[in-house]
């Protein structure tokens, strides 16, 4: 019955409309106490078998800076890295 269900979900989402937004897992990696900085940041995107895309945002400790960063803006600074 199980492998139903996600053969069910899973031509759900092949039908669904292509401009619906991609799930994304983000795993953000900084040193606590530390501000965020996307100057030396590094950021690897991967594109799952399930469609999702899963980001590791790896920040560098810094001292000085932005308390945090907006969705809008991470996001806006993701879009530039390549998918793997």
């Amino acid at each position: 019955m199980k492998a139903v269900a996600r053969r069910i979900a899973k031509l759900e989402n092949q039908l669904e409309p292509a401009n619906r937004p991609r799930p994304r897992i983000r795993l953000e990696i900084r040193t606590l106490g530390s501000k965020l900085c996307l100057e030396d940041a590094t950021c690897k995107g991967t594109m799952c078998s399930d469609g999702s895309l899963l980001e590791v945002v790896d920040f560098k400790n810094h001292n000085e800076g932005p308390d945090e960063l907006t969705d809008e803006e991470l996001n806006r600074w993701l879009d530039g890295f390549p998918i793997q």
